[in-house]
């Protein structure tokens, strides 16, 4: 097997990005340098066949779209490690305009809460880049959970720099039970909001990801309501509501925010589309 065969292979099943993904995947199984790969396209791979029974199985999956990360296990966001697998969605550069929005706003020694957490890439974002902001997250399912916690011990040495909180986003008697009279600066969440109609038209890739994380079996808007109603009630004076959603929701979105008496506005991501819609409790300035 060689690194061009690999990429071949990757291109003919449609694979965006296919030679970065084939140096990624060869790399990741034989311990060569993706520099080294660069430079050796058309070279045999000298590995032992354990390692080349692995890597070709990897192609293979990879080939039938299964996702890449998975293959790899782990996925970096916002400069951090993160493992990742079936148990919960892949973090994805979107969601960065969410992390650098908290990161940014949040004052100092703020409390935060991340919400549908997942991998928990959003909270551990923002653990590691403000270490002075006391950190929650919450998910419903414990399988991401376990994800997220295990994640939070590898890049801190412990779970408690986090702390994690199993409960339905949507039960506000959840949320009474769990944080009571507690506020927070800054509320974030990415729930599920890809519409039924849309789950047909996604990449084969997403297939695989949980899909309870990816949308709600309705309009997609039936968390991001929940999460409006019962959230904005857990903010401090001047504290900050911000939620991903898809790239045509955001009328709706700040729809429903103004029909409470708030202000918000909406932020693009790198690709031009609006993706992260913020409330901010008064006494206003966005």
């Amino acid at each position: 097997m060689i690194l061009n065969d690999i990429i071949i292979k990757f291109e003919n099943a449609g694979i965006k990005n296919a030679a970065y993904e084939a140096r990624l995947i060869t790399s990741h199984f034989t311990g060569i340098s993706e520099a080294m790969l660069l430079s050796s396209k058309n070279e045999e791979f000298n590995i032992s066949e354990e390692c080349e029974a692995a890597l070709s199985e990897a192609v293979s999956r990879r080939a039938e779209r299964y996702p890449l990360q998975y293959i790899l296990g782990k996925w970096e966001f916002m400069g951090i490690p993160l493992e990742v697998n079936e148990g919960c969605l892949i973090p994805r550069s979107d969601t960065e305009l969410l992390c650098e929005l908290a990161i940014d706003k949040l004052p100092e020694n703020g409390n935060f809460l991340d919400l549908c957490t997942g991998s928990g890439c959003i909270a551990l974002a923002v653990a590691h880049h403000r270490p002075d902001v006391k950190v929650s997250a919450l998910e419903k399912y414990p399988a991401p959970l376990l994800v997220a916690k295990k994640n939070c011990e590898s890049l801190f040495g412990s779970k408690d720099r986090v702390r994690f909180v199993e409960a339905d986003v949507c039960s506000h008697i959840s949320a009474l039970g769990y944080f009571g009279s507690e506020r927070f600066d800054f509320i974030a969440a990415n729930p599920p909001y890809v519409t039924i109609d849309e789950m047909d038209e996604l990449e084969g890739e997403l297939s695989y990801e949980p899909r309870h994380a990816l949308t709600d079996e309705c309009d997609g808007l039936t968390v991001i309501r929940a999460i409006i109603h019962i959230y904005r009630l857990f903010l401090r004076p001047r504290g900050y509501l911000a939620i991903e959603h898809g790239r045509s929701q955001g009328p709706v979105v700040r729809a429903i925010m103004r029909n409470l008496g708030y202000r918000c506005e909406t932020l693009r991501d790198l690709s031009g589309n609006e993706r992260v819609t913020v409330m901010r409790t008064p006494p206003y300035s966005i």
